[in-house]
């Protein structure tokens, strides 16, 4: 069903923007600048994550130290993008991390969403960054607090 609907608006999409527009904004700009990117930051965090569950067994240091990597989701949240947090949801998935730690870094984490306000003023881009870390933060805390 979702298949479909994405389908039907791209399509939706290609029949009726100008071709200036395909071939500069969606060819140029997002499939040539930002998918490549968007590729290697998923690529990294499985890499990072292949790494430590399974290469190096840290689940153990990750469960002593939850508290320290309960402030690294919080963190990572402020990256801009949409990479790293997949680091944060295949831990949770494995049992590697608790789901404080999990909910922490998600409402911290924007994705690409805030980019446009980056744009638009560095000084707001902060403040809501700063307001979703103090969020994140303190969810997370009270639930690593009572166990979850």
């Amino acid at each position: 069903m979702s298949f479909a609907l994405v389908l039907s608006v791209a399509l939706f999409i290609v029949v009726t923007v100008p071709d200036h527009f395909l071939e500069e904004h969606l060819w140029r700009h997002v499939v040539r600048e930002h998918v490549p990117r968007v590729f290697l930051w998923t690529l990294g965090a499985l890499v990072v994550l292949h790494l430590i569950v399974d290469q190096w067994h840290l689940n153990e240091m990750i469960q002593k130290g939850k508290w320290i990597v309960l402030t690294f989701a919080g963190m990572i949240g402020l990256i801009p993008e949409s990479g790293p947090p997949l680091m944060f949801v295949t831990m949770f998935a494995k049992g590697v991390v608790p789901f404080s730690i999990l909910l922490t870094n998600s409402i911290v984490q924007d994705g690409h969403g805030m980019l446009p306000l980056l744009a638009h003023s560095r000084r707001a881009f902060l403040v809501i960054k700063l307001i979703n870390l103090v969020v994140g933060l303190a969810v997370g805390t009270f639930l690593m607090a009572i166990g979850r």
